[in-house]
């Protein structure tokens, strides 16, 4: 699975590294395939221990109340990643919890965000006293052919192409206290967690910046280097200034984020060589074959073929 994504495992044993986030949704469609698991998600949501997050994690679990481990996960989100944020908002007797992706150009991140309610629905697992449900799941994405999973897991209705990724919770819930409630350590955990998110949002890269710029615009064609210096608020002639002093340019992170989305389009999706080309803002799918061809040695169809068994 990880040479089908082309992450190298000696590089994930590195505990600071970040992995583009589409490869992470690609290993997780991929495995679905492979285990014909279509729920997938839900079960690792399922099964997934809170502290296997690391500092977000233990800060979860040594929270005092359910509102306060949504709202630990809620600001602590960025330390694990920079792709969505989760957003806790209380209108009158009804909390949501959403979870909402910021990069457009991701494919339909299903088994990702099945995971990630159901982690958070599983969170009545640290309550005390009575086992907790949501009033309601909602999804973005389309309804899958076999809901029966969903049902069992959640115990409430579950809606498809809702507005947003959402838990809907009775607001009393909030105020439910959890089994693992350590205040000391958990003042000490979220001190640490602090000044790690103070460190990460200290250097904004630009290359980072400017190649999720990239794979967000690529399907409508306005990625070009004026619009990207735009939208980063520096000069055309600056932008390449500081790319040039990094080794790379407008054109090669084009090239990146072209050959990376490549794969996910070819294995995490249902899209034919041709639909791929276009969602890649190529104008002719023969260059997408062409460009294919030289990125991963093999036309599109054979690497499917050859990557999925």
């Amino acid at each position: 699975m990880l040479e089908a994504v082309g992450l190298d495992r000696q590089a994930l044993r590195d505990p600071a590294l970040r992995i583009p986030y589409a490869d992470l949704m690609m290993l997780s469609e991929l495995a679905a395939r492979m285990t014909k698991d279509v729920a997938f998600g839900l079960h690792v949501g399922e099964q997934v221990e809170q502290n296997s997050y690391g500092i977000i994690g233990h800060s979860v679990v040594t929270s005092a109340t359910l509102g306060e481990a949504l709202r630990t996960l809620e600001r602590y989100l960025p330390i694990w990643t920079n792709v969505g944020a989760f957003k806790l908002d209380v209108e009158g007797s009804i909390a949501h919890f959403q979870w909402k992706f910021s990069d457009g150009s991701l494919p339909e991140p299903r088994h990702d965000v099945e995971m990630t309610m159901a982690t958070v629905a599983r969170f009545n697992r640290f309550s005390a006293g009575a086992v907790w449900k949501p009033r309601e799941v909602w999804f973005e994405h389309a309804k899958p052919k076999d809901v029966s999973e969903h049902a069992r897991i959640f115990r409430a209705p579950v809606r498809f192409g809702m507005p947003v990724n959402s838990l809907l919770l009775d607001r009393r819930l909030l105020s439910l206290p959890l089994t693992g409630a350590k205040p000391v350590a958990h003042q000490a955990i979220s001190e640490a967690a602090e000044r790690l998110l103070a460190m990460d949002s200290g250097k904004a890269n630009l290359m980072q910046s400017l190649l999720s710029f990239i794979r967000e615009r690529l399907c409508n064609g306005d990625f070009g280097l004026n619009d990207a210096s735009r939208h980063l608020g520096i000069s055309r002639r600056s932008l390449q200034r500081k790319l040039r002093q990094q080794s790379s340019s407008h054109r090669l992170l084009v090239e990146q984020a072209r050959r990376d989305l490549s794969r996910c389009l070819l294995l995490g999706s249902e899209a034919t060589a041709t639909e791929a080309a276009y969602a890649l803002g190529f104008c002719d799918p023969t260059a997408f074959h062409h460009a294919f061809q030289r990125w991963h040695g093999m036309p599109p169809q054979a690497y499917r073929a050859a990557k999925i068994r």
